[in-house]
């Protein structure tokens, strides 16, 4: 890491939206920091433990949270690649009607500012950088693009698949899941065999998932503009007298 602690871009969290955030600035030269609270989650048999993925939480976060004054500890992981290290790859984009007002029991939920017009280029790039594998027109709820996903739907297991002829004979239209998966050649590195058994809610050993870390990070981290501090909690922004800028983040590191 650099000793000079001003850069152009501070992204705070190495998830999704960070992740993604630095793949994007990355090739630009600016110099950015990227802050994650946590550290790379390690490679290890108990990745692969149901019981100690689901019943242990081994992965998950040890603090806690309130809700009404009552304690839970919430299913959140501060790892490189943020809560998608034990997502289940499945990339659905939101639906037309998602971004208009929307009337709930307890409330109205307000009309985004924008439509699904407007991020529909942004989700299409999305699914090349997550290495989505799907088929357009067999979801009934599919919102509308003339993109093909950039790889075909994954293959159905046996079961799965003989399930599937059964609901359709049924009347259903049963559709594959767009998943983020590197398989075979579509690996920019590749590494051990693929076990999509162990995908949903599990980190992935093989880094065949397309999480925030394995898509979006480490290419970023391939240019020497960018830098990975972790175990960094930010503890505050500090602004400007006018309240308008940000001029630093204060990070805690250890005590």
């Amino acid at each position: 890491m650099s000793t000079d602690n001003h850069y152009d871009v501070i992204i705070i969290g190495t998830g999704a939206g960070g992740g993604t955030m630095a793949h994007e600035l990355a090739p630009t030269g600016k110099k950015i920091l990227l802050l994650e609270r946590g550290g790379f989650l390690p490679k290890e048999r108990e990745n692969w433990d149901t019981r100690a993925v689901f019943t242990e939480k081994r992965y998950q976060t040890d603090e806690i949270w309130y809700h009404m004054d009552e304690p839970f500890r919430p299913a959140m992981h501060y790892w490189v690649g943020g809560n998608t290290k034990m997502y289940g790859a499945a990339l659905f984009r939101l639906r037309e009607a998602d971004f208009g007002e929307i009337r709930h029991v307890d409330g109205i939920s307000p009309a985004w500012p924008i439509s699904y017009n407007d991020l529909a280029p942004y989700y299409t790039r999305a699914e090349h950088l997550f290495y989505a594998h799907g088929q357009r027109g067999t979801d009934p709820t599919e919102p509308p693009t003339d993109d093909p996903y950039p790889y075909p739907p994954l293959a159905h297991e046996p079961r799965i698949a003989k399930l599937e002829q059964d609901l359709r004979a049924m009347g259903y239209r049963p559709f594959p899941l767009p998943l983020g998966v590197r398989l075979g050649d579509d690996k920019p590195y590749p590494q051990a065999k693929t076990i999509l058994s162990t995908f949903d809610g599990y980190p992935d050993l093989t880094e065949s998932k397309a999480d925030a870390h394995v898509a979006a990070v480490k290419p970023a981290l391939e240019h020497p503009s960018v830098t990975l501090m972790t175990d960094s909690y930010v503890e505050k922004l500090e602004t400007s007298a006018s309240g308008r800028e940000v001029t630093g983040v204060v990070v805690r590191r250890g005590d």
